[in-house]
């Protein structure tokens, strides 16, 4: 399993993947507070991280985990997926 931070880590072959999303708060700076309208305002921003999987039964044993309710957390939002990229080429020709 492997945490996606940057297009190049995703795998360029068939895989499992399961993708959650999270927010950030971005807290607004003083003009906004004094003066509305102007700086920026307090907002929140949403993420998505793409876990990338090789390895079927890895997973899936992870998509279990997530789905199970624990004591302290209910089961976490996500999506799981198989995922086959698409081969993409590109051909250049020239003519005179």
């Amino acid at each position: 399993m492997a945490y996606v931070g940057e297009l190049k880590q995703i795998p360029d072959v068939q895989h499992w993947a399961i993708i959650t999303t999270s927010s950030i708060y971005i807290e607004g700076d003083e003009r906004s507070r004094t003066n509305p309208g102007h700086g920026y305002p307090a907002h929140s921003e949403t993420t998505i991280q793409y876990q990338a999987f090789t390895n079927e039964e890895e997973w899936k044993k992870e998509v279990v985990r997530m789905s199970t309710p624990t004591t302290w957390s209910s089961p976490k939002s996500f999506r799981a997926m198989k995922v086959f990229p698409a081969a993409i080429e590109t051909n250049i020709s020239v003519r005179v």
